[in-house]
């Protein structure tokens, strides 16, 4: 598999609709807002947290402004299944869930299962609306089943870029019936995607399109046990001229986050670099060392044949 619809995804992010979309960046283990096909290792758990940032207009045009905290905590199972929680704030707890059906090659691309907000809440979800209520989306926010695949890119194109595209319901469609600008509808209900840029390792830049908003930020890791995130979700808005102020779903959000990573506290292991690609299975990664380590053998004895 050697071709990707890099153009496709680009195209999604700018079709990103002002659909009312209004999740918490952050909140979920994956990118900013969009889940991605990878587990955390066995025993390996993951404690996350973020504040997210917001403003809107009062029916008099008085601006006002809130913010919003959530957290996650995930564990890896088996090197196959992930299962955690995610906390809203005022709207509860909710349970997530993920299972790795084929890891990444060189050739082909990682894909994950997985349901988000396992709930009986059909509008789970932190914002709420004039009247108190969780806000009410024309979609059941509930037993977000998905589908997804990861890629990397480097090996195709020599850049540091990632391919995350995937399908999901419930919090991933936008309503069938809602518009993007008063115009057009959404024409891609539940397709969701994202391009994860490494500049450097230990720095990520992400732009994503969740299914409903389009969202831009950026991860950097401290160390391998230390993670923090920072983003400016639903950023469609900035760019729409026409719209309801007054909502909070209409205006753009900006987001801090920090996640802890522990374990893994069952097999742990200290392995080689060689050891530890056996250790996660990946066997063509595996021959192409082999081979680069058996042809350096052979061109080193044959240069100390030349030197006697």
């Amino acid at each position: 598999m050697k071709f990707f619809p890099v153009p496709a995804v680009l195209v999604l992010l700018l079709a990103a609709v002002s659909a009312r979309g209004g999740s918490l960046p952050f909140s979920r283990p994956g990118l900013m807002d969009i889940p991605t096909a990878s587990v955390l290792h066995h025993t390996e758990i993951v404690i996350g947290g973020s504040f997210t940032a917001y403003s809107y207009e009062t029916a008099d045009s008085v601006s006002e402004s809130d913010f919003a905290m959530a957290g996650h905590l995930d564990i890896g199972l088996f090197n196959r299944g992930q299962l955690g929680i995610t906390w809203l704030g005022a709207a509860g707890l909710s349970g997530n869930a993920r299972i790795l059906l084929f890891r990444e090659r060189i050739n082909t691309p990682a894909i994950a299962i997985g349901c988000q907000n396992i709930t009986g809440e059909e509008d789970y979800e932190f914002f709420r609306d004039a009247d108190d209520s969780l806000y009410h989306y024309e979609e059941a926010q509930n037993f977000s089943a998905y589908a997804v695949m990861t890629k990397s890119l480097d090996y195709f194109s020599g850049m540091p870029v990632c391919l995350h595209l995937g399908y999901g319901i419930g919090r991933f469609r936008q309503g069938e019936h809602s518009i993007s600008d008063g115009r057009m509808s959404n024409p891609f209900r539940g397709l969701f995607a994202a391009l994860d840029y490494h500049p450097v390792p230990e720095l990520s830049i992400m732009l994503e399109w969740d299914g409903r908003d389009a969202n831009l930020g950026a991860e950097y890791d401290l160390n391998s046990n230390v993670r923090f995130m920072c983003g400016l979700s639903e950023f469609e808005q900035l760019f729409v001229s026409e719209r309801d102020r007054t909502d909070v779903m209409h205006n753009a959000k900006f987001s801090l986050g920090v996640e802890f990573t522990f374990g893994p506290f069952l097999n742990r292991t200290t392995l080689q670099p060689y050891e530890q690609l056996s250790e996660d299975y990946n066997r063509e990664l595996l021959e192409a060392l082999e081979a680069i380590r058996s042809n350096a053998k052979q061109e080193i004895e044959e240069l100390e044949r030349k030197l006697h």
